[in-house]
């Protein structure tokens, strides 16, 4: 994911507008691989003022997810902006360093990806989860086993009301 800023460096200052289409596939996140399902599509300009760039853009892509309470594949749409300025020198810890002619873009836009993901995906908002018995999918159908959701604290106390 890189720009060629070639044409910037003529003057002091200047505005490139650019369009990148980039099939990324999958990334390693959290011990799991994220896959893509459709190219990252990043859509913005950059702005040169004396030795700098800022690059400001919008990112359109598409990625898998597992539900976290079905374990079902869902489709989450990813759209996010990002920011971020180079240097030649690079000496603020949130300046990136520019490489020539060049500028990576791979650091922003996948952490900017990495923030748009929510933290317990859904296939619905009502989504039934797994029975933790069984381990059939209660948004499919309903299983016969029974739940009974106690406190292993309070087992010895309804030990002691069923005697009676």
């Amino acid at each position: 994911m890189k720009i060629y800023v070639n044409r910037l460096k003529c003057g002091s200052s200047g505005h490139m507008p650019f369009r990148l289409v980039e099939n990324i596939g999958r990334i390693d996140y959290n011990r799991e691989k994220l896959h893509f399902n459709s190219p990252v599509i990043i859509i913005g300009s950059v702005e040169r003022h004396e030795d700098c760039y800022m690059v400001t853009g919008h990112i359109k892509t598409e990625i898998v997810l597992e539900c976290s309470r079905c374990l079902s594949s869902i489709r989450h749409p990813i759209h996010a902006e990002f920011k971020q300025k180079y240097s030649e020198s690079a000496q603020e810890d949130e300046t990136l360093a520019a490489n020539r002619d060049e500028l990576d873009l791979e650091r922003p836009v996948i952490e900017s990806i990495l923030l748009e993901i929510p933290i317990k995906p859904l296939c619905k908002e009502e989504c039934k989860g797994l029975c933790p018995i069984c381990g059939s999918d209660r948004n499919l159908n309903d299983c016969s086993c029974t739940h009974e959701d106690i406190d292993p604290r309070m087992m010895e106390l309804k030990k002691l009301l069923e005697k009676k």
